[in-house]
């Protein structure tokens, strides 16, 4: 006689170890909505703590972590960013957007900080779902270690190749940009610690993030295309090449780059992987709803993919709030369907906007070059450059 499955049971189940998965998890038990002994995280990434890379919180979603949600950021903890500087091949002058705060620079490594969980009656599991099933009531998970959950709702925070947006046969387009994301550190002693940039050049797009107040350290996110890596030889070093178009553009402004090879840190590695755009138009299944990259994938060209992930969990946990204080079920598809048509119009516009912008600048002639320099001096004289600082600050 077969043995019947064993299953544990949680009222809500987050899946996912990165910083929205955290973010969601230390939210829900912020918000004592429910039982800690009555939530399961199942997160891979449990025993890696360590985490160099910088990210960017537009206004708006830091003074709602800060003020709304109590989080404690030191004024030591993050960088304002007061002006964003969008840079062209042949400017005359940059596009500058001024305010008294676009949003902050903080480290992973701080976030993780400030979204720690007590780990005291929280269910954490650190084996990976390879299989999952659904009835009226609840959706259950079995896990690669034998382990087997059923849970009335799956929050699904599993990253761009999200394995539960797979296994739920949730529809979503994918379309590759054809550019290979480069990211890693500089040192530059005279960059203005309180502007990001933006470049854009003939093969490849360069955001820079200034990251510390004392130490110099520049965040680059380098998007090439991948028809130049092709061309290289199998020795193209990565640090050499973006110095070397780095200080080319940027010598009329006295600003120069160097990589100080120590081998001995975290900020001498380099992240390097493909840019696709994954749009998912309908982000939930029958007791699954996806959050972060695995709701949307954008390119990181315009700073806000951990934005709209914050943004999830934010319109998330208002309608998990909303189902408690009813006493809904939290996996009823109306709840879900609420959550969706919360997240529709930002998502959108956002992945829209981010694609539109990389497609402009990866088409453009030098006819067309002349053409958005001249946009960007006229921009900078009106009022309706206003659209883009919007689209930085958040709304």
């Amino acid at each position: 006689m077969k043995k019947l499955a064993q299953y544990k049971f949680y009222t809500l189940t987050v899946v996912g170890g990165g910083l929205t998965g955290q973010l969601m998890v230390s939210l829900i038990l912020k918000s004592n909505l429910i039982d800690a002994d009555k939530l399961c995280w199942i997160n891979l990434n449990a025993k890696k703590s360590k985490d160099s890379r910088v990210s960017f919180l537009n206004i708006n979603n830091f003074f709602r972590l800060k003020y709304n949600f109590k989080y404690q950021f030191d004024i030591n903890d993050y960088l304002n960013i007061k002006k964003i500087q969008i840079h062209n091949k042949n400017e005359k002058a940059p596009l500058s957007l001024e305010e008294d705060s676009h949003g902050v620079i903080v480290k992973n490594n701080t976030l993780k900080k400030n979204f720690k969980i007590s780990k005291k009656n929280l269910n954490i599991f650190t084996s990976r779902v390879i299989k999952t099933k659904h009835d009226q009531y609840n959706r259950y998970l079995s896990l690669e270690d034998g382990t087997n959950i059923k849970t009335s709702l799956v929050i699904c925070a599993d990253g761009n190749s999200s394995t539960l947006r797979d296994l739920t046969k949730i529809k979503y387009a994918s379309h590759n940009l054809n550019h290979t994301i480069i990211s890693g550190y500089l040192y530059s002693k005279n960059f203005d610690n309180a502007v990001a940039k933006q470049v854009f050049l003939d093969d490849s797009y360069i955001g820079l993030l200034p990251i510390s107040k004392n130490n110099n350290l520049v965040n680059f996110v380098w998007s090439l295309d991948s028809k130049v890596l092709k061309n290289k030889k199998s020795n193209f070093n990565f640090h050499d090449e973006i110095v070397k178009k780095l200080n080319s553009f940027f010598i009329k402004y006295n600003i120069y780059f160097e990589h100080r090879n120590t081998n001995k840190t975290d900020f001498d590695k380099l992240q390097i992987y493909s840019s696709n755009v994954k749009f998912v138009n309908k982000p939930f299944s029958e007791r699954i709803v996806l959050i972060g990259d695995a709701a949307h994938t954008i390119h990181p060209l315009a700073g806000q993919g951990f934005n709209l992930s914050i943004e999830d969990c934010f319109d998330l946990l208002k309608c998990i709030n909303k189902a408690t204080y009813y006493g809904k079920d939290l996996g009823d598809n109306f709840i879900l369907e609420e959550y969706s048509k919360l997240r529709r119009k930002r998502k959108n516009f956002i992945t829209l906007i981010t694609t539109l912008i990389f497609y402009l600048f990866k088409k453009r002639s030098k006819n067309l070059n002349k053409v958005i320099n001249l946009f960007s001096e006229n921009l900078n004289k009106k009022a309706s450059k206003k659209f883009l600082t919007i689209l930085a600050r958040g709304y």
